[in-house]
């Protein structure tokens, strides 16, 4: 009896790891991990609880609310890498499955370096993908990666945000 107990303990314990998936994105950052010129890192739930993170408080509104449980940032540098800026980016964009992911389309020409891809519907997200180039394709590029259950009131503020971190 015990041993039945203790088999059910760990299938109850293991069950809900099993379960969380892991983000059909995540595949994006484990390709690109131990590539030449390429850095990430990232901030878990735990970590952002005890840093102040400043997600664009305009007055009473803030820019994004709701759970981020994790943040990732990917760097790429041209320099040190076997691939271009521009290679990189459009590789990196293309791990993320076309058939979940919607491409962000702004009208605004201030932040054209960046492309923006969303797991979601609206206004309401699970993840934010931010893409950011530059003008020259030997220039380091980043990718900046929200992931959570969050509302997003202004999607440029944001964009503008996350260029702000990877610079």
């Amino acid at each position: 009896m015990k041993k039945y107990i203790l088999i059910l303990a760990v299938l109850f314990g293991i069950l809900p790891l099993i379960s969380q998936s892991q983000s059909k994105s995540d595949k994006m950052y484990d390709i690109f991990e131990d590539r030449d010129g390429v850095t990430n890192f990232s901030f878990s739930k735990n970590m952002l609880d005890v840093v102040n993170l400043d997600l664009g408080d305009e007055g009473d509104e803030k820019k994004v609310t709701g759970d981020l449980h994790q943040i990732r940032f990917m760097s790429y540098n041209p320099k040190k890498g076997d691939m271009s800026g521009a290679e990189f980016v459009k590789k990196a964009i293309g791990y993320l499955p076309k058939s979940s992911y919607k491409k962000f389309e702004d009208e605004d020409d201030e932040v054209n370096d960046a492309e923006i891809w969303l797991l979601g519907g609206k206004k309401k997200y699970k993840e934010c993908h931010m893409f950011f180039n530059n003008e020259k394709d030997d220039n380091i590029r980043f990718v900046v990666s929200f992931y959570g259950d969050f509302k997003v009131n202004d999607l440029e503020g944001l964009t503008k945000m996350g260029k702000g971190m990877s610079d």
